[in-house]
């Protein structure tokens, strides 16, 4: 119980902090398009965005959206949301459930073929049903991605932006685009963030540096593990009594790992294969890892997928 106390009272103290010290910025795509795989010889609307997965009509459009992060590099999200204006929807039920997944190729809309879809990790990041009146009824809807603006930023994986893929059996959803005539309806995200200061980056150095690799990790193939490598930095001054801990999203302990005279000169390591206390396997998620000593305690957060 002590230690989930900890974990919480570190969690609400890193929180209270970014937030008194955070900064708002709003990003519109650099690059936004729908894909139409089934309509070879029909020219996707460029004003427009669709999503759809419905056999029934033929329709598979998915939506396409890339953003240019380079202000917010290095820096610590507090939250991140998409707003997009959806004009019309299919008009027995408005509603489209759909997945947001981070694109793993080079793509611009000036190029990209919008008759061929885009390759993707597998791993969903968001998953968003746009619901509410059918038909040709506009309104705003706001998804929240904040884990994965902080994967770009953190560089764990590689920002190409992220397609929006209808779940099996659902209709249209269309929303307007960056082109569309009126800017007042363009897509947006609205970033709340804690820049890194020069104090901050001297911290890090000068005591500890935790990071995980790969991040997001998953098993590397069928009967393996699923795999990855915690490294650090820590001084002579800090190391005593050092250890890391692995906790849950409900503050609980999943895993400790004792570190016996780390070196304070080359970065040290320990590899997680995802295992808890028990040997048992954990589920997929969002987990977070501590290092704490006796005079300093720094967190960071990975995602298991399987």
């Amino acid at each position: 119980m002590k230690g989930k106390i900890y974990f919480i009272v570190t969690v609400l103290i890193i929180a209270f902090v970014s937030l008194a010290n955070a900064d708002t910025i709003t990003i519109e795509p650099c690059d936004d398009m729908y894909t139409d795989v089934e309509h070879p010889t029909t020219p996707p609307t460029t004003t427009q965005l669709w999503v759809a997965e419905f056999s029934g009509a033929g329709h598979f459009e998915r939506i396409m959206i890339q953003l240019d992060l380079i202000e917010l590099e290095n820096a610590t999200i507090e939250d991140a949301t998409l707003h997009l204006y959806r004009f019309f929807s299919c008009p027995q039920t408005g509603t489209t459930a759909t997945s947001f997944y981070a694109i793993t190729e080079e793509w611009n809309e000036e190029t990209w073929d919008p008759h061929t879809h885009i390759q993707y990790d597998p791993y969903v990041w968001i998953s968003h049903t746009f619901s509410g009146p059918g038909g040709n009824y506009g309104m705003w809807f706001e998804v929240d991605i904040t884990d994965l603006v902080q994967a770009w930023v953190d560089s764990q994986i590689e920002n190409h932006g992220f397609v929006i893929k209808a779940q099996t059996g659902n209709k249209w959803s269309k929303f307007y685009s960056k082109e569309y005539s009126n800017s007042n309806l363009h897509p947006y995200l609205v970033v709340n963030y804690t820049p890194v200061s020069i104090n901050d980056n001297l911290i890090q150095e000068t005591i500890i540096n935790l990071q995980n690799y790969p991040n997001p990790f998953k098993p590397s193939g069928a009967g393996h593990s699923p795999t990855t490598t915690i490294s650090f930095n820590i001084t002579a001054k800090n190391a005593e009594n050092a250890e890391i801990i692995i906790y849950n999203l409900k503050g609980q302990v999943v895993k400790t790992f004792l570190l016996r005279n780390p070196s304070s000169i080359i970065p040290n390591q320990i590899i997680w294969d995802g295992r808890d206390e028990s040997n048992n396997p954990v589920a997929s998620g969002i987990y977070f890892y501590q290092i704490k000593s006796a005079n300093s305690v720094k967190m960071n957060k990975m995602i298991l997928m399987k």
